[in-house]
């Protein structure tokens, strides 16, 4: 590798990270500035996550992964994809729950949880999400859905990612070491 090929390849990895690590508080800014409150929020909610993610050194993989679906969450929600897709949520909720499973789980219990840890982790964020829904729906947006079944299939979801993502993270021990 050149010293100019370097250059270039620090420079574009530098410009990547940047995107994983801030862009949640740019899009929070931009919503803001168009007076879309509701979705500032929501990107706040992003921004929290990427900056938790980078400053609790997890992993880089995990922590592109995890900005990566906090994106995608609120940029789905900004779109509506969940009220126009029946079915988006459930991977959502998997994908999403089970990455912030392992996010929570390192900050709050060890730097290196078990899987029991990050599967009890994620069915609190997955009751936490759904009272905040359930919230959501009276205080915020009535469309918000909240129906027994929507409710129970989102838990469910939540918990397949939440195991899926302690196996990942257990298994990933024995092939990438923590940062």
């Amino acid at each position: 590798m050149t010293e100019g090929t370097a250059v270039t390849t620090g420079w574009v990895q530098g410009l990547a990270l940047l995107v994983v690590r801030w862009s949640g508080l740019a899009m929070a800014v931009g919503f803001a500035l168009l007076g879309h409150w509701v979705e500032a929020a929501v990107a706040m909610l992003v921004a929290l996550g990427q900056v938790v993610g980078w400053r609790s050194r997890l992993p880089l993989a995990w922590e592109v992964a995890t900005s990566a679906a906090c994106m995608a969450a609120a940029v789905s929600s900004y779109l509506l994809l969940f009220e126009r897709i029946s079915w988006w949520d459930i991977p959502v909720h998997a994908l999403l729950n089970g990455l912030l499973a392992v996010l929570v789980a390192r900050v709050v219990r060890s730097p290196d949880p078990s899987a029991v840890e990050v599967v009890v982790t994620g069915a609190i964020l997955a009751v936490v999400w759904e009272l905040m829904e359930l919230a959501g729906h009276y205080w915020v947006d009535p469309s918000v859905e909240v129906a027994p079944a929507d409710t129970a299939l989102d838990l469910l979801a939540a918990l397949v990612g939440s195991v899926v993502a302690a196996r990942l993270w257990r298994r990933r021990r024995a092939s990438q070491p923590a940062r």
